[in-house]
């Protein structure tokens, strides 16, 4: 991975977390950015799912950025869930939220890549 698409990533992935903390914490400046832009509260169940993502983020840095154990498997359905997370956030109704969709697009092409070299 060349340094200046390491760094990019690194950047998606610190605005992940900086948007799934601000969820988790009920931020306002989370509002109109996660959750389809809809709540002015987050309500519990979407703060736990958003607990979850938090962990789900670490493990991709991890898998990304560190040489730990891994399978074709996991690389293919975190490709699989970024691709989905690039089309939920293009499309959904909040514009503030629709600009996921950039480091989402970067995370998805990550795993695509790491996908490729698996392969070869």
């Amino acid at each position: 991975m060349n340094r200046i698409f390491k760094a990019t990533l690194l950047l998606a992935f610190g605005w992940n977390i900086f948007l799934v903390i601000g969820v988790i914490a009920n931020q306002s400046y989370a509002f109109t950015r996660a959750a389809g832009g809809q709540f002015d509260n987050f309500p519990t169940g979407i703060r736990i799912a958003y607990l979850i993502n938090l962990a789900i983020v670490i493990y991709q840095i991890e898998l990304l950025f560190r040489k730990v154990p891994r399978s074709e498997v996991i690389i293919k359905i975190f490709f699989a869930l970024s691709s989905i997370s690039v089309l939920v956030n293009a499309l959904s109704r909040s514009p503030q939220e629709r600009w996921n969709a950039i480091p989402a697009t970067l995370i998805a092409y990550a795993f695509y890549r790491e996908m490729e070299k698996g392969s070869s």
